[in-house]
Parts: structure tokens; sequence; C-alpha cells
């Protein structure tokens, strides 16, 4: 097998059930409301229209509550101004349940006047937007998933905060890359005075873990990969593919958020830097679904729910999919995976438990 291979499917395609089970990425988005609030109140009057942009929007109602606040700030501020909505995504999102939800009672339409939606189709490490056209950006729950899918020698981890020597190397300068990358398309295309304001997974300096820092999710992932070796012993998992595989994705430190931007004369020109932090979740820092720990079935489900919606394109694609060369189908496999997911959380409850760091970024642009 070759050191690593990229796959063409994107790791964010095909998420299922999402919006029923985005309750992590709603806590992400509401608990930045004021501070989103705050920027919108600093932007200038840049042109005849005002346009929000939301990289990474997602299919659900996690893409509404992230650029309410902006318009609701906007048109108190700019009454005759129009106002303009870009949702940014990848052709696999499910734009049809985005705009059913934008255009229904809950949606911003309902209670704002005068208001134009696009999409802007595509992968946000490319152009979305015209040069100097955004007066807000958000990007929220998505940064951290990579520019393409990578296949690495891990054996024993499906993640990159286990990920040893060359491999993890391989990985941290991909996420380098993409973040540059990613900063300086949205430096072109925001106006000067607008905002960047970026919130993902992010991770902590932790001495007592393998790579010097704890990262939110540890716990979804050593999960993950416990179910994924037991399935391989088992003969129904290839373990050659196993070892191969690791889910495309980084959350960074803020020195790892930071220094790209500092180390670059041309990000250091573009933008300045506001904010760059790592802090614990407001809400069930140390385990996001402790609420229902005091009933296992439900526990269970919530972490199954969560993940799968998540994590079902990734691991069919580059997991289950090339494992089902016997009698089990894809689709066999997917249902034996997620049993075991659903048993694994069941009896042993918060030994995987989800912990949730926010990364969050605001940038101004020169």
């Amino acid at each position: 097998m070759p050191k690593h291979s990229l796959e063409t499917r994107k790791s964010t395609e095909r998420m299922v059930d999402y919006d029923r089970h985005s309750s992590a990425q709603q806590s992400i988005i509401s608990s930045h409301d004021a501070r989103i609030r705050e920027l919108a109140r600093q932007v200038g009057r840049g042109g005849r229209e005002m346009r929000v942009m939301d990289y990474g929007c997602g299919p659900g109602t996690s893409a509404i509550i992230a650029v309410r606040p902006a318009l609701e700030v906007f048109r108190a501020r700019f009454h005759d101004a129009p106002l303009v909505v870009c949702h940014a995504d990848q052709p696999g999102n499910d734009w049809n349940a985005l705009f059913g939800l934008v255009y229904g009672p809950t949606g911003y339409h309902a209670g704002i006047d005068n208001v134009r939606t696009e999409a802007s189709i595509g992968s946000f490490y490319e152009r979305m937007a015209d040069d100097s056209s955004v007066d807000l950006a958000t990007c929220f729950a998505a940064s951290h998933w990579l520019s393409r899918a990578v296949r690495l020698q891990s054996p024993g981890t499906v993640w990159f905060a286990d990920l040893q020597g060359d491999a993890r190397q391989e990985m941290a300068e991909l996420a380098r890359r993409d973040w540059m990358n990613f900063l300086r398309l949205r430096a072109r295309e925001l106006k000067p005075g607008g905002f960047l304001f970026v919130s993902t997974l992010g991770s902590i300096p932790d001495g007592a873990e393998r790579n010097g820092a704890a990262a939110s999710g540890r716990g979804i992932y050593r999960a993950l990969q416990v179910v994924a070796e037991s399935m391989a012993r088992d003969g129904l998992i290839d373990a050659d593919v196993l070892d191969g595989f690791v889910f495309s994705l980084w959350f960074p430190t803020a020195e790892e958020a930071r220094s790209p931007i500092e180390g670059d004369d041309d990000l250091l020109l573009s933008f300045e830097i506001v904010t760059i932090e790592v802090t614990p979740a407001p809400h069930n820092p140390t385990d996001f679904f402790a609420g229902l720990s005091s009933d296992p079935e439900k526990y269970a489900n919530a972490y199954t729910g969560y993940i799968r919606a998540f994590a079902d394109s990734t691991l069919r694609t580059q997991l289950l999919a090339p494992s089902a060369t016997g009698p089990q189908s894809e689709d066999g496999l997917a249902d034996e995976f997620y049993r075991r997911l659903h048993d694994l959380y069941q009896t042993r409850l918060s030994e995987f438990a989800f912990e949730l760091w926010h990364l969050t970024v605001i940038l101004r642009k020169m």
C-alpha cells in the first residue's frame, strides 16, 4: 500500500440525519450570539448591500442561527439596505433541507425583511465569493475538516491526535497548509473592515497526552477505534484497511491557529488578530451528553446518533466499503458497527465521553 492516497469524495459529504443530531454544533454557535452581534455593530456600510457569508454551513438549523444575529443587527442599523446571506458548502450538502428551513416558520425570512438568500457551491479551500464582497463571514464547526481525505499508515488509531512519527508530521503539515489557504482566500473575499469569525473544535496543552495536547472528542474517536478493532478481530473489517484509515481532520491548539498568521507576511498585512483562544464549552465541557447519563439507553442513543450524523460518510467511504468484499454488505457492516458502538456507550458510559473545547478565531480585515 502506498504511504498515502487521496480520496475523491470530500469527507463531509452525505452526513446522516445531521440536523436532529447537531446539538453540539448548535451549542457552539449559540454560545457566540453576543459576540457576533458586537462584530456586526462594528462593521461599517461599505456598499449598497450588507453581505453575510457562512462557510461550511451544513444542512440544518445551525445554518440559521449562525447568520441571524448579524442580520438582526444589520437590519436595525441600516434600515434601507438590502441584506444578503450566502450559504457556502459542498455539492453533497442537503440543500433542499437547508432552504426548507431558511424559508420555513423558524427561518430568518420569517422575521427579517429585504433579505436575499444565495448559495455558493464548492469547497471553502477554494474561492467562494467575489473579491471584497463580504461584510461578515462565519465558519462554525467546519474548518477542522481538511481539504482532502488522506490514507496514512496509522495502526492503532483512527484520528490525528494519537498519530506518531511521519504520519503525524504529514497530517500536521497538511492541516497547517489548509488553514493558511483558508485564511488567504477569506482575506480576498472580505471587505476592508469586515470580520471573519471561526469557531470549531480545539485542543489544549496536556502533558499526559501522547502528543502533549488534549483534543476535543478524544473519547469519541477512541471509542471508534475500539469498535473498529473488534470488527477487525472478528474478520468483518479488513485489518490492512483499518491500519491505513484516519479521519481527515485536525482540532488546533490556539498556538497552531495563531502561528501561521504571525509567521506569514501576507496574512499579517491582511488581518488584525482580535481573538484567538481555546476555551471549555460553556455547558457540560467534560461530557456533552452528561445530562442523559442516568439512563444508559438514552445516553448510548445520543452518542450513537451524534457520531453517525457526522462520521457515517467517512466510515463508509474509507473503511466499511473497502472491507465489504465478502458476504457482508456495506450497509450490513455499518449496522453492525453502530450496534457495537451503542453497546460500548451503554455499558461503559462516560469512559468515552465527549469532551469539548471551543477554538475561537476572530480576525478583522485590514
